[in-house]
């Protein structure tokens, strides 16, 4: 599933601290951008850089534990691609903007959650990460 820049279910992610609490990445955060891809840890920028190459594009935590964090999926992927994540803490708090991504919940009776980065976000870092 891909959403637009204009899609309402961006409004309704389930991120938390870090996700509300700063403004959004624009374009005028090139410079910002590239320290943060500088301070993240090594495996939350392999995540992020396969979430950036399909902006808009909804992934499932299972594809990313597969695609990029070498499998398999035993346990709970859910939980080990938001470790992961957690290798952004440092650049996003000092970014004074919040996480790059969105991520969504599993609906009940689901496992799981699922990863995106707004189209508008992944031109801020594609453009930095040009520039670097």
């Amino acid at each position: 599933m891909y959403l637009t820049e204009v899609d309402p279910r961006w409004a309704e992610h389930s991120g938390e601290g870090g996700h509300y609490d700063a403004p959004e990445w624009g374009p005028e955060d090139l410079e910002r951008a590239a320290v943060f891809l500088a301070e993240i840890a090594p495996q939350a920028r392999r995540v992020f850089e396969y979430l950036l190459r399909s902006p808009g594009r909804a992934v499932h935590c299972t594809e990313l534990v597969d695609a990029v964090l070498g499998g398999p999926n035993e346990g709970d992927s859910a939980r080990r691609v938001a470790g992961v994540l957690s290798g952004m803490a440092k650049g996003q708090s000092n970014s004074g903007r919040r996480y790059p991504f969105y991520w969504w919940a599993a609906p009940e009776g689901s496992a799981g959650a699922t990863y995106a980065v707004r189209p508008s976000v992944a031109a801020v870092f594609l453009a930095a990460r040009a520039g670097t």
